[in-house]
């Protein structure tokens, strides 16, 4: 049996994963700063709307299911790139055999 490569990352892949990464970190940092600023009470009023918190609050809110979304769409676009590899490799060991 023969070594097989998985095809490489396109562009469409590699900046898709980046954004999912970011997201998810991003998203991880507000938490963190939720707990750790509620711990203290250096949010304003337990979080009232003032200053940054209110985007603080909103960001793990959005972010997360917007980076589920995306790592879903980043499988199926791998798992279509790997198909079509395998039926390309496929096709081309047929016709070898056939010669």
């Amino acid at each position: 049996m023969t070594q097989q490569t998985p095809p490489p990352a396109s562009r469409f892949q590699r900046v898709l994963s980046y954004i999912v990464a970011a997201l998810v970190v991003v998203s991880l940092v507000c938490i963190a700063a939720i707990l750790i600023g509620s711990a203290v009470g250096g949010m304003p009023q337990q979080g009232s709307g003032q200053g940054i918190w209110p985007v603080v609050f909103l960001f793990p809110l959005i972010a997360l299911p917007i980076a589920f979304i995306l790592l879903v769409t980043l499988i199926v676009v791998t798992g279509r790139q790997r198909s079509r590899a395998a039926k390309q490799a496929q096709a081309a060991a047929g016709a070898k055999g056939r010669r």
